[in-house]
Protein backbone atom coordinates (compact mmCIF):
# COMPACT_ATOMS: atom_id res chain seq x y z
CA UNK A 1 0.00 0.00 0.00
CA UNK A 2 1.10 3.40 -0.81
CA UNK A 3 2.14 5.96 2.27
CA UNK A 4 1.40 9.24 1.65
CA UNK A 5 2.15 12.30 3.87
CA UNK A 6 0.71 15.87 3.32
CA UNK A 7 2.22 18.80 5.16
CA UNK A 8 0.78 22.36 5.61
CA UNK A 9 1.02 23.65 8.69
CA UNK A 10 -0.79 26.98 9.29
CA UNK A 11 -3.15 28.59 8.94
CA UNK A 12 -6.80 28.18 9.13
CA UNK A 13 -7.51 29.33 6.62
CA UNK A 14 -4.42 28.20 4.32
CA UNK A 15 -5.06 24.52 5.22
CA UNK A 16 -8.92 24.95 4.16
CA UNK A 17 -7.55 26.14 0.83
CA UNK A 18 -5.96 22.68 0.84
CA UNK A 19 -8.90 20.25 0.61
CA UNK A 20 -9.17 20.24 -2.99
CA UNK A 21 -5.58 18.92 -3.58
CA UNK A 22 -6.17 16.64 -0.61
CA UNK A 23 -9.65 15.02 -2.55
CA UNK A 24 -7.29 15.12 -5.72
CA UNK A 25 -4.59 12.91 -4.00
CA UNK A 26 -6.96 10.37 -3.07
CA UNK A 27 -8.47 10.35 -6.24
CA UNK A 28 -5.62 9.34 -8.16
CA UNK A 29 -4.44 7.25 -5.01
CA UNK A 30 -7.93 5.45 -3.98
CA UNK A 31 -5.86 2.48 -2.08
CA UNK A 32 -3.43 4.35 -0.09
CA UNK A 33 -2.85 5.80 3.44
CA UNK A 34 -2.37 9.20 2.99
CA UNK A 35 -1.76 11.07 6.25
CA UNK A 36 -2.10 15.00 6.66
CA UNK A 37 0.83 16.98 9.06
CA UNK A 38 -0.98 20.24 10.49
CA UNK A 39 -0.51 22.51 13.39
CA UNK A 40 -3.07 21.43 16.69
CA UNK A 41 -4.00 24.65 16.69
CA UNK A 42 -6.48 24.35 12.94
CA UNK A 43 -6.39 20.32 13.23
CA UNK A 44 -10.29 20.74 13.93
CA UNK A 45 -10.88 21.41 10.07
CA UNK A 46 -9.93 18.58 8.84
CA UNK A 47 -11.84 16.20 10.93
CA UNK A 48 -14.37 14.00 9.36
CA UNK A 49 -12.18 14.55 5.74
CA UNK A 50 -13.04 10.98 4.29
CA UNK A 51 -9.75 11.09 1.93
CA UNK A 52 -7.80 11.30 5.07
CA UNK A 53 -6.44 7.81 6.83
CA UNK A 54 -5.19 10.08 9.97
CA UNK A 55 -3.97 14.03 11.18
CA UNK A 56 -0.85 14.40 12.97
CA UNK A 57 -1.04 16.91 15.17
CA UNK A 58 2.02 19.61 15.30
CA UNK A 59 2.19 21.89 17.76
CA UNK A 60 3.44 24.76 16.10
CA UNK A 61 4.01 26.95 19.88
CA UNK A 62 6.44 24.60 21.22
CA UNK A 63 9.68 26.52 21.65
CA UNK A 64 12.21 23.69 21.97
CA UNK A 65 13.15 20.93 20.21
CA UNK A 66 11.17 18.33 21.71
CA UNK A 67 8.11 18.64 19.50
CA UNK A 68 10.36 18.24 16.11
CA UNK A 69 11.81 14.92 17.62
CA UNK A 70 8.15 13.97 18.70
CA UNK A 71 6.89 14.47 14.99
CA UNK A 72 10.02 12.64 13.80
CA UNK A 73 9.89 9.75 15.58
CA UNK A 74 6.21 9.53 14.52
CA UNK A 75 6.79 10.12 11.05
CA UNK A 76 9.60 7.89 10.60
CA UNK A 77 7.79 4.88 12.03
CA UNK A 78 4.77 5.72 9.20
CA UNK A 79 7.60 5.05 6.75
CA UNK A 80 6.18 7.33 4.13
CA UNK A 81 7.30 6.77 0.70
CA UNK A 82 6.00 10.16 -1.13
CA UNK A 83 5.40 13.08 1.40
CA UNK A 84 3.89 16.72 -0.10
CA UNK A 85 4.76 20.18 1.36
CA UNK A 86 2.12 22.62 0.63
CA UNK A 87 3.79 24.84 3.28
CA UNK A 88 7.07 25.27 1.29
CA UNK A 89 9.37 26.37 4.06
CA UNK A 90 13.00 25.12 5.23
CA UNK A 91 11.05 23.54 8.63
CA UNK A 92 9.11 21.73 6.53
CA UNK A 93 10.94 20.06 3.74
CA UNK A 94 12.99 19.08 7.01
CA UNK A 95 10.88 16.76 8.38
CA UNK A 96 10.01 15.14 4.78
CA UNK A 97 13.83 14.78 4.50
CA UNK A 98 14.30 13.74 8.07
CA UNK A 99 11.18 11.65 7.64
CA UNK A 100 13.03 8.61 5.36
CA UNK A 101 10.47 9.17 2.53
CA UNK A 102 12.25 8.65 -0.83
CA UNK A 103 9.80 10.62 -2.89
CA UNK A 104 10.19 14.72 -1.79
CA UNK A 105 7.91 17.28 -3.83
CA UNK A 106 8.35 20.63 -2.58
CA UNK A 107 10.54 24.02 -3.05
CA UNK A 108 14.18 23.44 -1.76
CA UNK A 109 17.45 21.44 -2.22
CA UNK A 110 16.29 18.56 0.54
CA UNK A 111 13.48 17.57 -1.83
CA UNK A 112 13.67 15.07 -4.75
CA UNK A 113 11.18 17.08 -7.03
CA UNK A 114 11.32 20.95 -6.46
CA UNK A 115 8.55 22.85 -7.46
CA UNK A 116 9.87 26.31 -7.93
CA UNK A 117 7.66 29.45 -6.44
CA UNK A 118 4.91 29.96 -9.25
CA UNK A 119 3.26 33.00 -11.01
CA UNK A 120 0.75 35.25 -9.24
CA UNK A 121 -2.36 32.61 -9.46
CA UNK A 122 -4.71 31.62 -6.35
CA UNK A 123 -3.65 29.58 -3.33
CA UNK A 124 -5.38 26.12 -4.79
CA UNK A 125 -4.01 26.27 -7.91
CA UNK A 126 -0.61 26.67 -6.20
CA UNK A 127 -1.30 23.19 -4.42
CA UNK A 128 -2.08 21.94 -7.61
CA UNK A 129 1.22 22.96 -8.86
CA UNK A 130 2.87 20.81 -6.16
CA UNK A 131 0.74 17.47 -7.30
CA UNK A 132 1.42 17.74 -10.87
CA UNK A 133 5.24 17.57 -10.13
CA UNK A 134 4.70 14.42 -8.41
CA UNK A 135 2.00 13.28 -11.69
CA UNK A 136 -1.06 13.87 -9.67
CA UNK A 137 -4.28 15.49 -11.63
CA UNK A 138 -5.98 18.04 -10.18
CA UNK A 139 -8.75 20.66 -11.44
CA UNK A 140 -11.40 20.74 -9.12
CA UNK A 141 -10.69 23.66 -7.21
CA UNK A 142 -13.88 23.17 -4.54
CA UNK A 143 -13.30 23.73 -0.94
CA UNK A 144 -15.06 21.45 1.33
CA UNK A 145 -15.38 20.79 4.98
CA UNK A 146 -17.04 17.99 6.23
CA UNK A 147 -19.79 18.19 9.16
CA UNK A 148 -21.56 15.85 11.01
CA UNK A 149 -25.00 15.11 11.72
CA UNK A 150 -24.58 15.96 15.22
CA UNK A 151 -22.51 18.98 14.66
CA UNK A 152 -25.62 20.49 12.32
CA UNK A 153 -28.02 19.49 15.26
CA UNK A 154 -26.01 21.30 17.62
CA UNK A 155 -26.22 24.51 15.34
CA UNK A 156 -29.33 24.51 15.00
CA UNK A 157 -30.59 23.82 18.78
CA UNK A 158 -27.94 26.73 19.20
CA UNK A 159 -29.93 29.36 16.68
CA UNK A 160 -33.26 27.84 17.68
CA UNK A 161 -32.41 28.59 21.98
CA UNK A 162 -31.35 32.15 20.83
CA UNK A 163 -34.18 33.10 19.50
CA UNK A 164 -32.83 32.68 15.62
CA UNK A 165 -36.20 31.15 13.26
CA UNK A 166 -35.03 28.88 10.32
CA UNK A 167 -37.41 30.00 8.32
CA UNK A 168 -36.23 33.59 8.33
CA UNK A 169 -33.54 34.95 6.49
CA UNK A 170 -30.02 34.63 8.31
CA UNK A 171 -27.02 37.05 7.39
CA UNK A 172 -23.96 35.91 9.15
CA UNK A 173 -21.02 38.86 9.83
CA UNK A 174 -17.47 38.29 10.78
CA UNK A 175 -15.93 42.06 11.40
CA UNK A 176 -12.64 40.28 12.69
CA UNK A 177 -9.13 39.80 11.03
CA UNK A 178 -6.25 38.09 12.46
CA UNK A 179 -4.31 41.43 10.65
CA UNK A 180 -6.29 44.37 12.46
CA UNK A 181 -5.60 46.17 8.79
CA UNK A 182 -7.79 43.68 6.92
CA UNK A 183 -10.53 45.03 9.25
CA UNK A 184 -13.39 47.21 7.93
CA UNK A 185 -14.87 49.59 9.57
CA UNK A 186 -17.31 48.31 13.13
CA UNK A 187 -19.74 50.95 11.96
CA UNK A 188 -20.00 50.09 8.30
CA UNK A 189 -20.91 46.39 9.39
CA UNK A 190 -23.32 48.07 11.88
CA UNK A 191 -25.30 49.61 9.14
CA UNK A 192 -25.25 46.76 6.81
CA UNK A 193 -26.50 44.86 9.81
CA UNK A 194 -29.43 47.72 9.99
CA UNK A 195 -30.00 47.69 6.07
CA UNK A 196 -30.30 43.80 6.21
CA UNK A 197 -33.08 44.19 9.04
CA UNK A 198 -34.86 47.26 7.99
CA UNK A 199 -35.42 45.77 4.00
CA UNK A 200 -35.16 41.98 4.22
CA UNK A 201 -36.29 41.86 7.65
CA UNK A 202 -33.31 39.70 8.01
CA UNK A 203 -31.71 38.23 10.88
CA UNK A 204 -28.25 39.46 11.24
CA UNK A 205 -26.08 37.22 13.61
CA UNK A 206 -22.22 38.39 14.03
CA UNK A 207 -19.47 36.07 14.69
CA UNK A 208 -15.99 36.82 16.35
CA UNK A 209 -13.19 34.91 17.64
CA UNK A 210 -11.59 34.60 21.41
CA UNK A 211 -10.03 37.88 20.40
CA UNK A 212 -12.98 39.58 18.85
CA UNK A 213 -15.48 39.91 21.89
CA UNK A 214 -14.91 43.77 22.37
CA UNK A 215 -15.34 44.27 18.58
CA UNK A 216 -18.11 42.16 18.31
CA UNK A 217 -19.52 43.85 20.75
CA UNK A 218 -19.28 47.75 19.20
CA UNK A 219 -20.89 46.42 15.98
CA UNK A 220 -23.88 45.40 18.00
CA UNK A 221 -23.86 48.02 20.35
CA UNK A 222 -23.82 49.88 17.01
CA UNK A 223 -26.32 48.64 15.61
CA UNK A 224 -30.30 50.06 15.81
CA UNK A 225 -31.82 47.19 14.82
CA UNK A 226 -31.65 43.20 16.57
CA UNK A 227 -29.31 41.22 16.23
CA UNK A 228 -27.22 38.21 17.16
CA UNK A 229 -24.48 37.55 18.48
CA UNK A 230 -21.88 34.47 19.03
CA UNK A 231 -18.31 35.88 19.87
CA UNK A 232 -15.40 34.12 21.89
CA UNK A 233 -17.35 30.83 22.67
CA UNK A 234 -17.00 28.74 19.58
CA UNK A 235 -14.85 26.06 18.32
CA UNK A 236 -13.75 26.33 14.64
CA UNK A 237 -16.02 23.71 13.86
CA UNK A 238 -19.06 24.77 15.85
CA UNK A 239 -18.44 28.12 14.13
CA UNK A 240 -18.10 26.61 10.44
CA UNK A 241 -21.91 24.64 11.45
CA UNK A 242 -22.99 28.24 12.40
CA UNK A 243 -21.79 29.46 9.51
CA UNK A 244 -23.20 26.85 6.56
CA UNK A 245 -26.98 27.85 8.40
CA UNK A 246 -26.83 31.69 7.14
CA UNK A 247 -27.98 32.05 3.77
CA UNK A 248 -25.29 35.08 3.18
CA UNK A 249 -21.98 35.51 5.03
CA UNK A 250 -20.43 38.99 5.22
CA UNK A 251 -16.72 39.27 5.98
CA UNK A 252 -13.07 40.47 5.93
CA UNK A 253 -10.33 38.57 4.24
CA UNK A 254 -9.82 36.05 7.19
CA UNK A 255 -10.02 32.40 7.86
CA UNK A 256 -13.83 32.50 8.45
CA UNK A 257 -14.15 33.90 4.63
CA UNK A 258 -12.17 30.34 3.51
CA UNK A 259 -14.80 28.06 6.01
CA UNK A 260 -18.28 29.75 4.35
CA UNK A 261 -16.65 28.60 0.95
CA UNK A 262 -16.22 25.33 1.95
CA UNK A 263 -19.61 24.94 3.54
CA UNK A 264 -21.52 26.22 0.39
CA UNK A 265 -22.73 29.84 2.06
CA UNK A 266 -22.95 32.61 -0.50
CA UNK A 267 -20.11 35.07 0.37
CA UNK A 268 -19.22 38.62 0.14
CA UNK A 269 -15.67 39.04 1.18
CA UNK A 270 -13.70 42.28 1.35
CA UNK A 271 -10.21 42.81 0.42
CA UNK A 272 -7.64 45.58 1.45
CA UNK A 273 -3.94 44.54 1.92
CA UNK A 274 -4.32 40.97 1.64
CA UNK A 275 -3.53 39.51 -1.77
CA UNK A 276 -6.88 39.06 -3.51
CA UNK A 277 -5.59 37.11 -6.35
CA UNK A 278 -4.45 34.18 -4.21
CA UNK A 279 -7.23 34.16 -1.41
CA UNK A 280 -10.47 35.24 -2.69
CA UNK A 281 -13.32 33.09 -2.71
CA UNK A 282 -13.92 31.14 -5.86
CA UNK A 283 -16.97 30.42 -7.52
CA UNK A 284 -20.40 32.56 -8.63
CA UNK A 285 -22.08 32.15 -5.59
CA UNK A 286 -19.25 34.41 -3.96
CA UNK A 287 -18.16 38.04 -4.59
CA UNK A 288 -14.94 39.86 -4.08
CA UNK A 289 -15.03 43.65 -3.25
CA UNK A 290 -11.58 45.62 -3.38
CA UNK A 291 -9.95 49.08 -4.99
CA UNK A 292 -6.50 49.15 -6.44
CA UNK A 293 -4.33 51.21 -4.43
CA UNK A 294 -0.49 51.71 -5.16
CA UNK A 295 0.51 49.45 -1.88
CA UNK A 296 -1.44 46.60 -2.28
CA UNK A 297 -0.81 44.46 -1.56
CA UNK A 298 1.10 45.03 2.03
CA UNK A 299 3.68 43.02 2.96
CA UNK A 300 2.20 40.21 5.58
CA UNK A 301 1.34 41.72 8.98
CA UNK A 302 3.43 44.75 8.72
CA UNK A 303 2.09 47.41 11.07
CA UNK A 304 3.40 50.65 9.46
CA UNK A 305 0.40 51.86 7.65
CA UNK A 306 -1.26 54.43 8.73
CA UNK A 307 -4.49 55.44 7.08
CA UNK A 308 -5.59 51.70 5.65
CA UNK A 309 -7.10 53.45 2.55
CA UNK A 310 -7.65 49.91 1.36
CA UNK A 311 -10.36 48.93 3.57
CA UNK A 312 -11.53 53.00 3.71
CA UNK A 313 -12.02 52.86 0.04
CA UNK A 314 -14.95 50.07 0.68
CA UNK A 315 -17.87 51.77 0.85
CA UNK A 316 -20.84 50.88 2.45
CA UNK A 317 -23.15 51.74 -0.64
CA UNK A 318 -21.02 48.92 -2.57
CA UNK A 319 -21.35 46.19 -0.38
CA UNK A 320 -25.20 46.98 -0.06
CA UNK A 321 -25.63 46.95 -3.74
CA UNK A 322 -23.86 43.60 -4.04
CA UNK A 323 -25.29 42.37 -1.19
CA UNK A 324 -28.99 42.99 -2.59
CA UNK A 325 -27.75 41.74 -6.25
CA UNK A 326 -27.02 38.52 -4.35
CA UNK A 327 -30.27 38.07 -2.26
CA UNK A 328 -32.47 39.28 -4.91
Amino acid sequence: MERILLIRLSSLGDIVLTTPAIRAVRSHYPNAYIAMLVAQQSADVLLENPHLNEIIQFNRLAKDTGEMIRILRILRQKQFALTLDFQRKFRTELLMYLSGASERVGKGKLCTIRVPHSEEKHATERYFDVLHAAGIPAEDRQLEMHLSDAERTQARDAFENAGIKEQRLKVGLFPGAGWKLREWMPERFASIGDKLVQNYNAQVIVFGGPNEIELVANVCGLMQEQVYHFAGTLRIRELAAYIEKCNLFLTNDTGPMHIASAVGTPTVALFGPGNHIRFQPLGEMHTTIRHDVPCNPCKQFTDRCKDNICMKKITVDEVWTTICRLLE
